[in-house]
Protein backbone atom coordinates (compact mmCIF):
# COMPACT_ATOMS: atom_id res chain seq x y z
CA UNK A 1 0.00 0.00 0.00
CA UNK A 2 1.52 3.70 -0.37
CA UNK A 3 2.29 5.76 2.15
CA UNK A 4 0.13 8.30 2.89
CA UNK A 5 1.17 11.95 2.56
CA UNK A 6 -0.80 14.26 4.57
CA UNK A 7 -0.35 17.76 6.44
CA UNK A 8 -0.25 16.25 9.95
CA UNK A 9 -2.53 18.67 12.45
CA UNK A 10 -2.45 19.19 16.14
CA UNK A 11 -6.17 17.53 15.49
CA UNK A 12 -5.30 14.85 13.53
CA UNK A 13 -2.33 14.03 16.28
CA UNK A 14 -4.94 14.01 19.40
CA UNK A 15 -7.49 11.37 17.44
CA UNK A 16 -4.45 9.12 16.42
CA UNK A 17 -3.11 9.02 20.07
CA UNK A 18 -6.18 8.82 21.27
CA UNK A 19 -7.62 5.75 19.55
CA UNK A 20 -4.22 4.14 19.80
CA UNK A 21 -4.45 3.85 23.15
CA UNK A 22 -7.92 2.34 23.18
CA UNK A 23 -5.91 -0.11 20.60
CA UNK A 24 -2.93 -0.72 23.13
CA UNK A 25 -5.79 -0.74 25.91
CA UNK A 26 -5.77 1.97 28.00
CA UNK A 27 -9.08 4.12 27.93
CA UNK A 28 -9.71 7.55 27.52
CA UNK A 29 -11.73 9.90 28.96
CA UNK A 30 -15.06 11.01 27.21
CA UNK A 31 -14.58 14.53 27.46
CA UNK A 32 -16.84 17.60 25.79
CA UNK A 33 -15.24 18.55 22.96
CA UNK A 34 -16.16 21.73 23.03
CA UNK A 35 -13.35 23.41 21.28
CA UNK A 36 -12.36 23.14 17.44
CA UNK A 37 -9.42 20.67 17.59
CA UNK A 38 -10.40 19.32 20.90
CA UNK A 39 -10.09 15.36 21.55
CA UNK A 40 -10.18 13.43 24.41
CA UNK A 41 -7.03 12.49 26.44
CA UNK A 42 -5.94 8.77 26.76
CA UNK A 43 -6.14 8.38 30.92
CA UNK A 44 -5.27 5.67 33.47
CA UNK A 45 -5.90 1.49 32.32
CA UNK A 46 -7.85 1.14 35.19
CA UNK A 47 -11.16 1.39 33.36
CA UNK A 48 -10.89 -1.57 30.87
CA UNK A 49 -14.35 -1.27 29.29
CA UNK A 50 -14.28 -2.76 25.51
CA UNK A 51 -15.99 0.14 23.80
CA UNK A 52 -15.26 4.40 24.89
CA UNK A 53 -16.64 6.61 22.65
CA UNK A 54 -15.19 9.65 22.01
CA UNK A 55 -16.00 13.03 21.19
CA UNK A 56 -13.74 15.22 18.35
CA UNK A 57 -14.94 18.59 17.26
CA UNK A 58 -12.87 19.20 13.59
CA UNK A 59 -12.47 23.04 12.31
CA UNK A 60 -15.54 22.84 10.12
CA UNK A 61 -17.32 23.09 13.62
CA UNK A 62 -18.72 19.59 13.56
CA UNK A 63 -18.61 17.24 16.67
CA UNK A 64 -17.75 13.73 15.72
CA UNK A 65 -18.47 10.44 17.95
CA UNK A 66 -15.53 7.88 17.73
CA UNK A 67 -16.15 4.22 18.66
CA UNK A 68 -12.50 3.32 18.76
CA UNK A 69 -11.65 -1.07 17.32
CA UNK A 70 -9.76 -1.43 20.53
CA UNK A 71 -9.40 -5.14 21.22
CA UNK A 72 -12.83 -5.48 20.10
CA UNK A 73 -13.40 -7.62 16.75
CA UNK A 74 -15.54 -6.38 13.71
CA UNK A 75 -18.34 -8.65 12.48
CA UNK A 76 -20.75 -8.58 9.69
CA UNK A 77 -23.94 -10.36 9.72
CA UNK A 78 -27.45 -10.32 7.74
CA UNK A 79 -29.90 -11.11 10.43
CA UNK A 80 -30.30 -8.54 12.98
CA UNK A 81 -28.67 -9.51 16.26
CA UNK A 82 -30.35 -8.89 19.66
CA UNK A 83 -29.69 -6.03 21.81
CA UNK A 84 -30.14 -8.64 24.17
CA UNK A 85 -26.49 -9.94 23.16
CA UNK A 86 -24.08 -9.02 25.96
CA UNK A 87 -21.12 -9.69 23.85
CA UNK A 88 -21.97 -7.00 21.28
CA UNK A 89 -20.74 -3.32 22.03
CA UNK A 90 -21.48 -1.81 18.52
CA UNK A 91 -24.27 -2.40 15.91
CA UNK A 92 -24.63 -0.29 12.80
CA UNK A 93 -26.08 -0.54 8.92
CA UNK A 94 -23.66 -1.69 6.91
CA UNK A 95 -24.09 -1.79 3.02
CA UNK A 96 -26.83 -0.39 1.22
CA UNK A 97 -29.64 -1.76 1.40
CA UNK A 98 -32.23 -2.13 -1.98
CA UNK A 99 -35.85 -1.90 -2.83
CA UNK A 100 -36.35 -5.55 -2.47
CA UNK A 101 -34.57 -4.94 0.97
CA UNK A 102 -31.68 -7.01 0.08
CA UNK A 103 -27.63 -5.89 0.40
CA UNK A 104 -26.55 -3.70 -2.38
CA UNK A 105 -23.56 -5.56 -4.08
CA UNK A 106 -21.73 -8.42 -3.71
CA UNK A 107 -21.61 -9.69 0.00
CA UNK A 108 -19.77 -12.34 2.21
CA UNK A 109 -20.98 -13.62 5.88
CA UNK A 110 -18.85 -15.56 7.59
CA UNK A 111 -17.50 -17.97 4.56
CA UNK A 112 -21.70 -17.80 3.07
CA UNK A 113 -21.69 -15.75 -0.20
CA UNK A 114 -24.90 -14.16 -0.61
CA UNK A 115 -26.84 -15.68 -3.60
CA UNK A 116 -27.37 -14.31 -6.95
CA UNK A 117 -25.51 -11.06 -6.45
CA UNK A 118 -22.94 -9.64 -8.20
CA UNK A 119 -20.25 -6.80 -7.54
CA UNK A 120 -22.61 -3.16 -7.58
CA UNK A 121 -20.14 -1.18 -10.15
CA UNK A 122 -21.15 1.87 -8.82
CA UNK A 123 -19.65 1.46 -5.70
CA UNK A 124 -15.71 1.76 -5.02
CA UNK A 125 -14.86 0.84 -1.89
CA UNK A 126 -15.36 -2.82 -0.02
CA UNK A 127 -14.57 -3.80 3.57
CA UNK A 128 -13.34 -7.61 4.27
CA UNK A 129 -12.83 -9.01 7.62
CA UNK A 130 -10.92 -11.87 8.50
CA UNK A 131 -10.63 -12.59 12.35
CA UNK A 132 -12.31 -9.65 13.61
CA UNK A 133 -9.72 -7.61 11.39
CA UNK A 134 -11.08 -5.27 8.86
CA UNK A 135 -9.52 -4.07 5.56
CA UNK A 136 -10.64 -1.05 3.52
CA UNK A 137 -9.81 -1.05 0.00
CA UNK A 138 -10.30 0.37 -3.57
CA UNK A 139 -12.25 -1.97 -5.67
CA UNK A 140 -11.71 0.18 -9.00
CA UNK A 141 -15.72 -0.02 -9.38
CA UNK A 142 -16.19 -3.61 -7.95
CA UNK A 143 -13.34 -4.91 -10.99
CA UNK A 144 -10.90 -6.19 -8.52
CA UNK A 145 -13.77 -8.30 -6.90
CA UNK A 146 -12.71 -11.23 -9.04
CA UNK A 147 -14.33 -14.89 -8.46
CA UNK A 148 -10.37 -15.96 -7.14
CA UNK A 149 -10.66 -12.81 -4.88
CA UNK A 150 -14.31 -13.70 -3.47
CA UNK A 151 -13.37 -17.20 -2.94
CA UNK A 152 -10.38 -16.10 -0.88
CA UNK A 153 -12.42 -14.41 1.79
CA UNK A 154 -15.08 -17.29 1.62
CA UNK A 155 -12.17 -19.93 2.03
CA UNK A 156 -11.18 -18.37 5.51
CA UNK A 157 -15.12 -17.48 6.59
CA UNK A 158 -14.36 -14.03 6.37
CA UNK A 159 -16.70 -11.64 5.74
CA UNK A 160 -17.18 -8.62 2.81
CA UNK A 161 -19.48 -6.28 1.96
CA UNK A 162 -19.64 -3.32 -1.00
CA UNK A 163 -19.57 0.65 0.17
CA UNK A 164 -18.51 3.95 -0.90
CA UNK A 165 -14.95 4.84 0.02
CA UNK A 166 -14.49 7.55 1.16
CA UNK A 167 -11.00 8.89 2.06
CA UNK A 168 -8.87 6.67 0.08
CA UNK A 169 -4.79 7.14 0.80
CA UNK A 170 -5.27 10.04 3.08
CA UNK A 171 -7.90 11.63 -0.08
CA UNK A 172 -11.11 13.05 0.27
CA UNK A 173 -13.49 11.42 -2.44
CA UNK A 174 -15.44 14.07 -4.39
CA UNK A 175 -19.16 13.35 -5.27
CA UNK A 176 -21.43 15.29 -7.15
CA UNK A 177 -24.20 14.99 -4.65
CA UNK A 178 -24.50 17.90 -2.40
CA UNK A 179 -27.72 16.48 -0.06
CA UNK A 180 -27.06 16.62 3.94
CA UNK A 181 -27.51 13.80 5.62
CA UNK A 182 -25.81 12.64 9.33
CA UNK A 183 -23.05 10.96 8.48
CA UNK A 184 -21.13 7.56 9.31
CA UNK A 185 -18.34 5.57 8.26
CA UNK A 186 -15.91 2.61 9.47
CA UNK A 187 -12.03 4.25 9.46
CA UNK A 188 -8.37 3.20 9.22
CA UNK A 189 -6.16 6.19 11.06
CA UNK A 190 -2.80 6.79 9.27
CA UNK A 191 -1.52 4.70 12.58
CA UNK A 192 -3.21 2.00 11.51
CA UNK A 193 -5.97 1.47 13.82
CA UNK A 194 -9.69 1.09 13.63
CA UNK A 195 -13.19 2.48 14.59
CA UNK A 196 -16.13 3.92 13.63
CA UNK A 197 -17.38 7.81 13.19
CA UNK A 198 -20.43 9.61 12.88
CA UNK A 199 -21.11 13.14 12.65
CA UNK A 200 -23.47 15.12 15.28
CA UNK A 201 -25.55 16.57 11.92
CA UNK A 202 -26.40 16.11 8.77
CA UNK A 203 -23.48 17.69 6.54
CA UNK A 204 -21.94 17.06 2.57
CA UNK A 205 -19.90 14.15 2.15
CA UNK A 206 -17.99 17.32 0.84
CA UNK A 207 -17.77 18.25 4.63
CA UNK A 208 -17.80 14.42 5.45
CA UNK A 209 -14.79 13.77 3.94
CA UNK A 210 -12.64 16.39 3.99
CA UNK A 211 -13.13 16.68 8.03
CA UNK A 212 -12.04 12.81 8.43
CA UNK A 213 -8.89 13.50 6.02
CA UNK A 214 -8.32 16.20 8.97
CA UNK A 215 -8.70 13.94 11.82
CA UNK A 216 -6.06 11.52 10.59
CA UNK A 217 -8.14 8.74 8.65
CA UNK A 218 -6.12 6.90 5.65
CA UNK A 219 -9.11 5.27 4.42
CA UNK A 220 -12.60 5.90 5.49
CA UNK A 221 -15.58 3.53 3.75
CA UNK A 222 -19.28 4.69 4.15
CA UNK A 223 -21.93 3.52 6.29
CA UNK A 224 -25.79 3.28 4.89
CA UNK A 225 -27.58 6.48 6.84
CA UNK A 226 -30.14 8.44 5.74
CA UNK A 227 -33.87 6.44 6.60
CA UNK A 228 -32.14 3.29 7.50
CA UNK A 229 -29.54 4.93 10.33
CA UNK A 230 -30.18 3.65 13.34
CA UNK A 231 -27.67 1.99 15.22
CA UNK A 232 -27.08 1.08 18.53
CA UNK A 233 -24.06 1.13 21.01
CA UNK A 234 -23.65 -0.57 25.01
CA UNK A 235 -22.99 1.89 27.23
CA UNK A 236 -19.35 2.18 29.64
CA UNK A 237 -21.32 3.40 32.42
CA UNK A 238 -24.23 0.57 32.88
CA UNK A 239 -24.17 -1.42 29.53
CA UNK A 240 -28.13 0.24 28.49
CA UNK A 241 -28.02 0.45 24.52
CA UNK A 242 -27.90 3.65 23.42
CA UNK A 243 -29.28 4.53 20.30
CA UNK A 244 -27.53 6.37 17.33
CA UNK A 245 -29.06 8.07 13.90
CA UNK A 246 -31.30 10.79 13.95
CA UNK A 247 -33.66 9.91 10.92
CA UNK A 248 -34.26 5.77 12.73
CA UNK A 249 -37.61 5.39 9.77
CA UNK A 250 -36.58 2.99 7.85
CA UNK A 251 -35.51 0.55 10.46
CA UNK A 252 -37.09 -2.41 9.80
CA UNK A 253 -35.74 -2.90 6.56
CA UNK A 254 -32.43 -2.88 7.12
CA UNK A 255 -30.69 -5.72 5.69
CA UNK A 256 -27.27 -6.18 7.26
CA UNK A 257 -25.06 -4.75 9.72
CA UNK A 258 -21.17 -4.40 10.86
CA UNK A 259 -20.56 -5.08 14.60
CA UNK A 260 -18.05 -4.75 17.00
CA UNK A 261 -18.16 -7.49 19.45
CA UNK A 262 -16.26 -9.23 21.68
CA UNK A 263 -13.61 -12.17 20.64
CA UNK A 264 -16.04 -15.39 20.01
Amino acid sequence: MKSCMFRVSALSMLVIASLSAAQSGSAAQPGSATQPGSATQPVSAANKEPLQPKKVKSTSGVVYTLFPQGKLHFDFVVSRPSEKRADIYLCIPAAFTTSENKVDGVYISKGVIGEGVSPNQELGGAMVIRGGKGQLLSTDKGKLLTEKMLESVRGSKGSLFQQFLIVHECKPASFRDKSKFQRRAVFQTTKNTFGVVESDRPISFDVFNKDLVELGMKEALYCDMGAWDEGWYRAASNHDVVRIGLDRSLTNRQSNWLLLKTAP
